[in-house]
């Protein structure tokens, strides 16, 4: 049914009204003794299961370089998100008078074909407050059950040109989602704050990690996703009110950049993602973080569907995965004054309504 509706020829930008489901808090500030949870991650196991991580912020909502215990917290649904788990650390990282560490940021990328997810999140020494980021990856072969320890991945995915292990090196891997090529390729996005985007990915389904093409100028957090004629595309937050788009035609070894001010955003955290031929999108559509939509695109991004609204009022960070059975889209966001992490679902249907 999607596939059919992705070959329509052109947009009309026709708001529909959608059955969002009601929201269900699956974090929410003070639970566990955790002072605030952040930073939503979402995705679709191989099995169909859903899997969430967030941040388990200790003591406030400061990032990583704030000087607090933070770890990777996971829940995992087995009916479509209608029930959850109990929160779990990933890891849980040391934090005692020799040792001070924290991870946070967390973001997935799913390997259908080796049927494994890999978690990656960025690791602070907080007690030698060292002003460089490391990288880390864990990997789950039964659907988000149980991790793998913590793998190093600071020096694999480093190149020239960006001060990788430096201070004022601002480099972090972006939370939220990567995603797979069509040839299996697995790959994910860095940011350099001030400067720009890149990729890093695998083609061993995740046995190494390494840097891939050169870097695309200016962006902030970003997304990568695969356009029907193979292209890649890095889609950034960036200042102006709208959105910094880099398309590569050679596996991200050059960069066409141009900025899109029709897709509204507060430089804000997003989420992009293929759905058969369609790119679907999650943000804040506003000049501040509230009014969280989920758009559609039928032609690889340059126009874009009004939006189905999800959060009229606060809402920031948001991932999006398309549910099992493919008829629904999940979405997980910070709700107001992150005070809470939510999930919701949107009829696919309803996205399709927006073209005809």
């Amino acid at each position: 049914m999607f596939k059919q509706f992705c070959l329509l020829a052109a947009v009309s930008a026709v708001f529909a009204v959608s059955a969002v489901s009601e929201p269900v808090t699956l974090w929410k500030g003070g639970d566990q003794g955790i002072k605030i949870y952040r930073i939503p991650a979402l995705c679709t196991a191989p099995n169909g299961d859903l899997v969430a991580a967030s941040d388990a912020r200790k003591n406030h909502g400061g990032d990583l370089n704030t000087h607090q215990p933070i770890n990777i917290s996971i829940r995992r649904s087995t009916d479509g998100g209608k029930t959850w788990t109990d929160p779990v650390n990933s890891y849980t990282w040391k934090w005692n008078d020799e040792e001070q560490w924290a991870g946070s940021d967390p973001s997935f990328v799913v390997d259908s074909e080796a049927k494994k997810i890999f978690l990656f999140y960025n690791v602070w020494e907080c007690k030698k407050q060292s002003g460089i980021y490391q990288f880390r990856v864990q990997e789950s072969a039964d659907n988000g059950k149980t991790w793998s320890k913590p793998r190093d991945i600071s020096k694999d995915i480093a190149f020239g040109g960006w001060p990788f292990g430096q201070k004022g090196g601002f480099i972090f891997i972006s939370s939220g989602s990567g995603a797979q090529m069509k040839d299996g390729t697995l790959l994910h996005t860095l940011v350099h704050v001030g400067d720009g985007n890149a990729l890093f990915g695998s083609t061993d389904h995740g046995k190494t990690w390494k840097a891939v093409g050169k870097p695309a100028k200016f962006g902030d957090e970003c997304k990568v996703v695969e356009l029907t004629d193979g292209s890649w595309m890095i889609n950034s937050r960036w200042r102006g009110g709208g959105r910094q788009i880099h398309v590569s035609k050679d596996r991200g070894e050059t960069w066409e950049s141009r900025y899109d001010k029709t897709l509204t955003d507060p430089q804000c955290n997003a989420q992009i993602m293929r759905c058969g031929k369609a790119l679907l999108f999650s943000n804040c559509k506003a000049n501040g973080r509230r009014n969280l939509y989920l758009r559609a695109s039928i032609d690889n991004g340059q126009t874009w569907s009004e939006g189905i609204s999800i959060e009229p009022q606060g809402a920031a960070y948001s991932d999006i995965t398309l549910l099992p059975g493919g008829q629904e889209v999940g979405c997980l966001y910070e709700g107001a004054g992150y005070a809470t992490i939510n999930f919701v679902t949107i009829p696919l249907a309803d996205v399709k309504a927006q073209f005809k």
